[in-house]
């Protein structure tokens, strides 16, 4: 069966099958991604400030060791999976690179079980804590089954499937909790058992629907292939994952568990911009790569970019100015203090997701490697600012030294991306529209510190306003608002018929 992709078709077609593809792949994943905010306002009525940031450490604990027993797996598959034509071709790189992952799994998720306490206990201070990893353990081989399930679906562009494990993961997972947080009034261990059983159905459930695609490996051929690009992919994502995890820890150390709960309030407020990010990433990856040979990517990639860009600074703003009725609304006043954390976030959220649009060249040239230099230094900037700034301005520092992190790695990816593939980037007004953001967002917290929330909410009204004029004018030349406004008209007309 053929795969569709955009190759062939006009710009316009292009943009259109790329929205359709965020909507459909995209939003799903969002919604999956999204279980943490879904359940967000049950959990933080039901727990204390500081037992929710448990909980939440030990949430993000799990997608961390996941990731790290992937190691770049699922980046190399997709990156390979367009190099061949062949189905037997192919599901030799996909079965090949499962055999893997698991080997990986059986080797070291032993020594994990019999260091738990202590490994626990590095980590965080908490009741049962060694309990609570081990419960992380058992989750392991099931998230890494949904994870390379719904990887394949999507590169195949299986999409019932595809939406049955997203949303169905996270329509089961939600409902469950509902019953056990509201009915059996479980604790944190309750909590993490019934995402270790949702875990187990869904990674069969993703098993099965894959099978046409696996096969018993002949050999390790497309290992070797794979490995240069994977390896520096993995230590890549372990970096990026490892990050989150250590912020907290550091957070615990820093300020205390109190201060732990908020920042987890935060960055599920945070991720209403990740969301979209998410949304848009998924769909990203497979158009991106499928359309590179083409003498008009370049062009495409730009209108992309500059849509995206503009999209995520309005939403940037409008998430900044609804920051404390959103927290109030989701949980409570308990939690208001992690507003202060809200516009870094999001303005470093939106950042990086502008990076993984500029940084496409490093995929492309197969030079993976490079992003270790981009995430290596993101960590180290991260962390190095949370612990010079948090002393000084607590939960704010926390932010900024997170933004700064998304700032030094985008510059630095985008820049070596550009060293081995180069791309007709227009970059100067991308830079002005961000950068206009982050001064609004950056004067309305000195105004609020100042003055109150009424001229910090003046100060993010008029940058969202200027945001929209400067980035319309700015962003696009008269043919491509010619061709948005044509477009979005288009999408319009179709939506009401």
């Amino acid at each position: 069966m053929k795969i569709p992709t955009p190759v062939g078709l006009s710009q316009r077609d292009r943009l259109s099958f790329l929205l359709r593809d965020s909507v459909l792949y995209g939003g799903a994943a969002a919604i999956s991604k999204a279980f943490a905010l879904i359940t967000f306002p049950m959990l933080a009525r039901h727990f204390s400030v500081a037992d929710y940031g448990v909980l939440d450490y030990f949430m993000v604990l799990s997608s961390f060791l996941v990731i790290l027993f992937i190691f770049g797996q699922d980046s190399a598959v997709a990156r390979y999976f367009y190099e061949y034509e062949d189905r037997v071709v192919r599901c030799q790189l996909i079965s090949q690179s499962l055999a893997f992952q698991l080997a990986g799994l059986l080797l070291l998720l032993p020594l994990l079980w019999w260091g738990a306490e202590w490994f626990a206990n590095l980590l965080i201070e908490a009741p049962e804590s060694a309990r609570l990893f081990k419960i992380v353990l058992m989750q392991l081989p099931f998230l890494m089954l949904i994870n390379f399930s719904q990887n394949l679906l999507k590169w195949t562009f299986a999409r019932a499937q595809f939406l049955t494990m997203s949303l169905g993961f996270t329509l089961v997972q939600t409902s469950l909790l509902v019953v056990a947080v509201l009915l059996m009034d479980v604790g944190i261990q309750g909590v993490l058992v019934v995402t270790l059983c949702t875990s187990i159905v869904f990674g069969a459930l993703g098993l099965f629907f894959v099978r046409r695609w696996l096969a018993r490996p002949r050999d390790f051929k497309r290992i070797y292939e794979m490995l240069p690009y994977a390896i520096p992919f993995g230590v890549i994502c372990v970096l990026a994952a490892l990050s989150p995890t250590l912020e907290r820890t550091i957070i615990d150390q820093l300020l205390g568990a109190e201060e732990l709960g908020l920042y987890a309030a935060g960055t599920k407020i945070a991720m209403l911009v990740g969301l979209a990010v998410t949304a848009f990433q998924t769909a990203w990856g497979p158009f991106s790569l499928s359309l590179y040979k083409q003498e008009d990517a370049g062009e495409t990639y730009n209108l992309v970019l500059k849509f995206f860009v503009l999209g995520m600074c309005v939403i940037v703003c409008v998430l900044t100015l609804m920051a404390q009725p959103l927290i109030k609304l989701l949980a409570t006043d308990r939690y208001i203090g992690a507003v202060v954390l809200v516009f870094p976030l999001v303005m470093g959220l939106a950042i990086q997701a502008t990076s993984w649009i500029t940084e496409i060249g490093v995929s492309i040239a197969k030079r993976s490697y490079l992003n270790l230099y981009a995430y290596f230094l993101a960590v180290i900037a991260t962390l190095a600012s949370i612990m010079l700034l948090a002393p000084h301005f607590g939960l704010l520092g926390v932010g900024l030294g997170v933004m700064i992190g998304h700032i030094v790695k985008a510059i630095v990816a985008s820049w070596l991306a550009q060293r081995v593939y180069p791309l007709p980037w227009h970059y100067s007004p991308v830079v002005k529209i961000l950068g206009l953001t982050l001064l609004f967002g950056l004067l309305a917290k000195w105004l609020e510190h100042h003055w109150g929330a009424v001229a910090y909410n003046i100060a993010m009204i008029t940058g969202m306003i200027a945001v929209l004029c400067m980035g319309w004018s700015v962003l696009f030349n008269p043919e491509e608002r010619r061709g948005l406004i044509a477009f979005l008209r288009l999408r319009l007309v179709r939506s009401i018929l």
